[in-house]
């Protein structure tokens, strides 16, 4: 009798314990989140503004390039031309990295914010999930926007 009692108990721990340490589960909508975020279309703005000033560069180098008259200066142009042309690219390809590093840290701090505001021990793109969890997504771009 004490043996049954001592499993039941044991069994009941386990059972409540498991309830306990039960982990919740927040599930978020990134691409709602990377659309409704202020701060991606300034940065968006920004990396477009980059991107135009190349096309401008290169559209006037290239009305540039017919008005030479020689192979030389052709040459001497091109050469030139492409190194500046290599250094634009480079400046805009870090500066998109750049400004998509921000975003991203910035999206993971709120997720880890409103997760422990909201004491969710997990939070995954909404995409992996079948069924249940709790969705935060309205609360990340809110935190966001406010910062």
């Amino acid at each position: 009798m004490k043996k049954l009692l001592c499993l039941s108990s044991l069994m009941a721990l386990l059972c409540f314990g498991g309830v306990a340490n039960a982990e919740t589960i927040g599930i978020v909508d990134f691409d709602k989140i990377v659309d409704n975020y202020t701060k991606v279309k300034v940065l968006s703005d920004q990396i477009s503004d980059k991107y135009a000033e190349i096309q401008r560069y290169t559209l006037d180098k290239e009305r540039e390039y017919k008005k030479l008259s020689t192979p030389l200066e052709r040459k001497n142009f091109e050469d030139a031309t492409a190194k500046e042309l290599a250094k634009k690219q480079e400046a805009y390809i870090k500066l998109k990295e750049k400004k998509e590093a921000e975003i991203d840290a910035s999206i993971k701090a709120a997720i880890k914010q409103v997760a422990m505001e909201n004491k969710i021990t997990t939070v995954v793109e909404h995409t992996v999930v079948f069924f249940g969890g709790i969705d935060i997504t309205d609360k990340v771009v809110k935190v966001l926007n406010t910062k």
